[in-house]
C-alpha cells in the first residue's frame, strides 16, 4: 500500500481522512514488522449509539517495536510534532503530522493501567480482533478492552465526556470489562470513568484520578496528585522537575516559531513564578477553609 499519496482534495471529510490514516498506519506497521493496536476513534464505533468524530488517529504500539515503528513513520513522510515528554503529563503518547494524513498519536502506554506497558500490550494483543478501517484490515483491541480504554480516556476529561461505550454495554460485557480492569490493575481509573471513584479512596492512585475526573483543572492540584501517586523518591523528583521544566513544544506553538534561548529563559522564570503563586493561593485557600471549619 502506498502510504505517501498526493494531497487529498480539500473537500475530503475529516472522518474519511482519519479512516484512511488508520489504514496507512497499519500498512507502515506491517512493513516495519511492528505490532500496533488501533484504539479509540473508529475502532469502537460499534459500541456507540451516536456518531463520534475523531480529529486524529491513535495507535498503541508494542513497546519493544516502538523504535522500528516510529522510524518507519519518519521514512514514510511523517514528522514528530511533540514527543512523549511534551505531549501530556502522563508522557504516554507522541504526536506526528503528515502533509496528507491526519494527526497521529503514537501511544507507548494507556494512562490508567498500573501494570508495565509491555505486559499490558501483550495481554491486549492476545485477545485482539481485526476491523477493516479505510478498506484495510487493522488490529484492534477486543470489545471489552475497547470499552475499558475509552472509559479511562473519559476519566481524564474533567467531566466533559461521558463513558458512552460503557453505558451501551450489556450486562455480560460489563462483567468482562470489570474483570479486565482488575487483571491489568486499572480499577481506579476505570472507576473514575464510570462514577465509582469513591469506592477506591484507599488506592495509591486515587488522588490523581480524583483530579482528572473532577471539574477542578488547577494545574497545581494535578501536580500535588501526581506527587502523592509517585511510588518512589526518584519518581517524585522527576515529577518536580517536569513541573518546573519548560515545555518547548507548547512554547513553540504559542510563539509560532522555534523558541530562542532568551525566550526559553523568560518562560522558565515565568513558569517558576506561576508555580509559587499557585502554591501560595492553594495554601491560603486551605488556611481559610480550615478557619471556617473551626468554631
Amino acid at each position: 500500500m502506498d502510504t505517501s499519496p498526493a494531497d487529498p482534495p480539500a473537500t475530503l471529510p475529516i472522518w474519511a481522512n482519519v479512516h484512511l490514516t488508520h489504514a496507512a498506519l497499519q500498512a507502515v506497521a506491517d512493513e516495519a514488522g511492528a505490532d500496533v493496536l488501533h484504539i479509540k476513534g473508529p475502532t469502537d464505533a460499534a459500541l456507540r449509539t451516536t456518531i463520534h468524530t475523531s480529529m486524529d488517529a491513535d495507535v498503541l504500539v508494542r513497546p519493544a517495536h516502538l523504535e522500528a515503528f516510529t522510524a518507519a513513520l519518519i521514512g514514510r513522510g511523517w514528522s514528530l510534532s511533540s514527543g512523549f515528554d511534551d505531549g501530556s503529563p502522563f508522557a504516554h503518547a507522541a504526536n506526528y503530522e503528515h502533509p496528507a494524513w491526519t494527526w497521529v498519536d503514537v501511544h507507548r502506554a494507556v494512562p490508567g493501567f498500573r501494570m508495565p506497558a509491555g505486559e499490558v500490550f501483550e495481554r491486549l494483543w492476545q485477545e485482539r480482533t481485526s476491523l477493516e478501517i479505510g478498506h484495510w484490515p487493522c488490529a484492534v483491541p477486543s470489545p471489552r478492552a475497547q470499552v475499558l480504554i475509552q472509559t479511562m480516556h473519559v476519566a481524564r476529561s474533567h467531566g466533559s465526556s461521558r463513558p458512552e461505550t460503557w453505558t451501551n454495554c450489556p450486562v455480560d460485557l460489563r462483567r468482562e470489562v470489570r474483570a479486565l480492569a482488575a487483571e491489568l490493575r486499572a480499577e481506579t481509573a476505570f472507576a473514575a470513568g464510570i462514577g465509582e471513584l469513591e469506592l477506591h479512596a484507599d488506592r495509591e492512585d486515587y488522588a490523581l484520578w480524583k483530579y482528572w475526573s473532577g471539574d477542578d483543572d488547577d494545574r497545581l492540584g494535578e501536580w500535588i496528585a501526581r506527587m502523592r501517586t509517585a511510588d518512589s523518591a526518584g519518581a517524585r523528583l522527576r515529577t518536580v522537575v517536569r513541573l518546573l521544566q519548560v515545555n518547548r513544544t507548547h512554547l513553540r506553538l504559542r510563539l509560532g516559531h522555534e523558541p530562542q534561548a532568551a525566550e526559553v529563559a523568560r518562560e522558565q522564570l515565568s513558569r517558576v513564578g506561576r508555580a509559587f503563586a499557585a502554591l501560595g493561593r492553594t495554601l491560603a485557600r486551605r488556611y481559610r477553609n480550615r478557619g471556617e471549619r473551626e468554631p
